[in-house]
This record gives structure tokens, sequence and C-alpha cells, in this order.
């Protein structure tokens, strides 16, 4: 949650990406990767003329990579291993993939963009993809309509609220799917990207383009999946073939192979090791059913390195969306661990800007305050995105106690970091036996506290989580 936490993530991905990252400045995640430089106009083996050289076209290179592919579809066929969304998606992307590898650079934007229209209508019907169409070039030309920041914002803000309306059916009517797949798109990017309008990294590069927006909102993944991760504008951007395409590719598959694993144990957790909360008798069947209803997580991480994966396939170079969070050590490294995306996007539109408004007050009140803010708009985020994905708001007495009791303990391990920072770095090193004991016995704490607070979460009221904990801690 702290500054320098995303410092220290920033500064390790840096060093992964490039090998003189050592002696460089740590970088935030939105400056992670450099645009592509202009290339040379002299023609060249495997490449089109004014082409940068991450595009450079290699059969030998690509064969594997698309075998690996078409082994990867055959698996998610055989194993029907999401919906049938899920299905057409990864058989749109394996078809455009040989015609966006092969396509002259200036085309593959263009290609992905094609594609995830051929997928939206695949999906719900050319009617529901026009009016998504038309829906998100509206959003996006106010977006970049030559008018006063504040203007296009309210604008944006007022055309949230029309729709909002005829998603509670007020007034008027839109083909039933328009709006969630609208908002799916919209909902959390517009936000970034309204953002990065009014703080651009560099107020010297050119203004965003259209179709810059167009392939930034329209992500082939997103038809398949309505909860999406929270993709920073800038990062897309910088990302887009800042990696020779081969290794990025290559990554893709890993990233495509590891969202499968995590979707497989996600069908025999939610299918073979589940049991109902109503049949939790005893303590041992407690602490089955708070693990099991945990690690029904695996669906979302899944999901989401499976559409990581598949933009890493087209070009664009991402960081990873988590990173190992059953193994969270403490509560603020089980933040930065999960969902990487939103916190990400928390620390640049809600901690950064408030820390910043508090830079003159005492560091333990603009921790507190910023880490606070942090988690009650997150907290109001969760519905506003349950709003528009199912009707209806999700706030309830279960939800908000989850993050509230997760926001407190994060506050009050930011608080205990900012004050021990030094002597925790030492702890970190510590090779010893102890040390591990120490690291494993954090890490189990964390998990079965966090497995607790889940079941609240997920429990449909608090009467219901209070009869399931005197069913799990009576007798068998």
């Amino acid at each position: 949650m702290l500054p320098m936490i995303d410092r220290r993530e920033a500064s390790r991905a840096t060093e992964r990406a490039t090998p003189t990252a050592k002696t460089a400045a740590p970088a935030p995640l939105h400056q992670r990767f450099q645009p592509v430089a202009s290339p040379p106009n002299a023609p060249r083996s495997g490449f089109y003329l004014n082409e940068p050289e991450t595009c450079r076209r290699n059969l030998r290179e690509f064969l594997p990579i698309a075998i690996h592919l078409g082994a990867l579809l055959a698996l998610f066929y055989v194993y029907r291993l999401e919906d049938r969304a899920f299905l057409l998606t990864a058989a749109i992307a394996a078809a455009v993939l040989p015609f966006h590898y092969f396509a002259p650079f200036r085309w593959k934007q263009p290609i992905c963009v094609l594609a995830a229209f051929g997928a939206l209508s695949a999906i719900h019907g050319p009617i529901v993809a026009i009016c998504v169409g038309v829906g998100g070039a509206i959003l996006i030309g106010v977006c970049l309509s030559p008018i006063a920041w504040g203007k296009r914002a309210a604008i944006v803000l007022a055309l949230g609220v029309v729709a909002a309306l005829a998603r509670n059916k007020h007034f008027g009517a839109f083909p039933g799917l328009v709006l969630p797949v609208l908002a799916s798109l919209f909902m959390f990017r517009i936000m970034i990207f309204l953002y990065e309008l009014k703080h651009p990294v560099d107020p010297a590069r050119p203004r965003e383009t259209f179709g810059d927006a167009l392939s930034y909102f329209f992500l082939l993944p997103n038809f398949c999946f309505p909860l999406f991760p929270v993709v920073d504008y800038r990062t897309f951007r910088r990302g887009y073939f800042a990696a020779e395409i081969h290794a990025n590719q290559r990554v893709g598959l890993k990233l495509l192979t590891r969202g499968a694993i995590h979707l497989l144990l996600y069908r025999v957790v939610s299918h073979d090791l589940l049991i109902s909360p109503e049949d939790v008798r005893g303590f041992a069947k407690f602490t089955s059913y708070i693990v099991c209803n945990y690690l029904l997580y695996l669906h979302v991480s899944g999901q989401f390195h499976v559409a990581c994966g598949f933009l890493h396939l087209f070009g664009f170079r991402l960081p990873d969306t988590h990173n190992r969070y059953l193994l969270a050590t403490s509560f603020t490294d089980y933040w930065r661990r999960i969902n990487i995306y939103w916190k990400d996007f928390m620390i640049r539109l809600v901690f950064n800007p408030v820390a910043f408004r508090l830079k003159r007050k005492p560091r333990w009140l603009t921790l507190g305050v910023a880490t606070a803010a942090v988690f009650i708009t997150t907290w109001f985020l969760h519905a506003y995105q349950m709003f528009w994905l199912s009707g209806s708001w999700g706030f309830s007495a279960p939800d908000a106690l989850f993050w509230g009791i997760l926001g407190v303990l994060v506050l009050i391990n930011v608080q205990l970091n900012a004050r021990d920072s030094s002597a925790k770095a030492a702890r970190k090193n510590d090779r010893r036996p102890i040390a591990y004991a120490v690291r494993g016995l954090k890490t189990f704490g964390t998990f079965a506290t966090i497995a607790l607070l889940w079941s609240l979460w997920s429990s449909p009221s608090l009467a219901d989580w209070l009869a399931l904990l005197k069913r799990g801690l009576g007798p068998s």
C-alpha cells in the first residue's frame, strides 16, 4: 500500500525486463516500458519498411508458438474449460494470430480491433455489437473532444447516469446485453483514460488518437470475461511491441498455460472438494469449507492469466496480474500480490492523490487517511461493478465487514512497516532456519485469516455466517 512498495515492485519487474536495470532508477508501473524506437528506412529481412526491431518475422520461430497455441486450444475444447464465449474467443484469436503476425506493423492494431468486434458479434450477436460499438465511439469521442477536461468528465458522468437509469429500467430500454457489455469495457478503464488525459506522463507527446483508444477499450478477451483486469492505459500503450515478438508470445503461452491450470484446479475444487455451508459440522469440515471456498478465487486468477496471455500473443507486453498470493506473509503483502492491476489502479487514482494533498501532515496520518480512502473506494467500486454486471448493487453487511476488516488489517501493517522498514529489510534477507520458520508461520496466519474473511464475504448475510461459525466451532 505504501508508495515505496510500488517502487520496489517496479524495480524487480524492470530487472527482469532489461539487463542493465540493476543500475537504473526504479520506475512506476505506468512507466515500466519504453516507447518503440523509430526504425531505419532501409529494407531488412523479416520486416516491412519503417517497422520496429521487435516486429521481426521468422517462420521457424513462429511455427512452434502456433503449434503450442493449437495444443492449448485443443485442451480448452476437450475439457470445456470455460463457456461458449471463451471457446469462441480462443478460436478467433488462434485464427487471427497468423494474419496479425505477418501483417505490416501499421495494420496490426486495426486487426486486433476488428478481431475484437468479430468476437463481440459472434458471442452476443450483430445488434449488440453495433450498439456497443456506437456507445463506445461516443464515450471515446467525448474523452478526446477539444473542450476543457472538466466538461468532458461531466459529460461522461452524465452519460453514465443516463445509462444507470436505463440499467434500472426507470426509462427507455437497450437490447438486453448492451449495457453490461459496454460497462465491462468502460466502467473502470474510462477512469484511467480520463486521468491519463488530465495528467499525461509526457506532456510533449502527441495527443491520444481515436485508434489508440479503440484498441485499449475493445480488447479481444474482454468479451468472454466480464470480470476483466483493470489494464492501465499508459502501461498498455508503452508495452505495445516493447519486447521482441517471439519472446513476448512465449510469455503469453506461459500465461495461458498457467491460467488453464488455475481453471482446471478451480473445477476440481468447486466440483469435488467444496461442500455446502449447510453441511459444515465440526472444525474439520469447517476448515475444509473455508479453504476450498477461498480457493474458488482460482477462477478469477485463471481468467486474468488467460486474458493477459492472449494480449501477449498480439504484441502487448503487460505486467503479471497476480504474484503467488497464497504465499503472502502479511496483509500488505497480500494486497500487493492479489489482483495487482486493481492495487495499481487504487494507488494511482486514490492513494497517491490523497497522500499528496496531505503531504504536510504527519506521515502516520497521511498513510492512514490514504489507506482508508483506498479501501472505502474499493468497497464502493466493487458494488458499482456488481450493479453494471448484474443489475443490483452489491452492498451488504458481509461485504462492508470484509472490506472494513481487511482495510484495518492492512492499515495496521502499513503503520508498522513505515516504522520498521530497515529492520524488515534485514529480516527479509535472513537465511537462518528460524527465519524460514517465522516466515512460514506468517504465511499460515495470513492465509487462515484471509480464508476466514473470504467465508464472511461470500455469505448471503451476517446471520448465515454466524450460523456457519457456530456449526463449525461446535461439536461434529
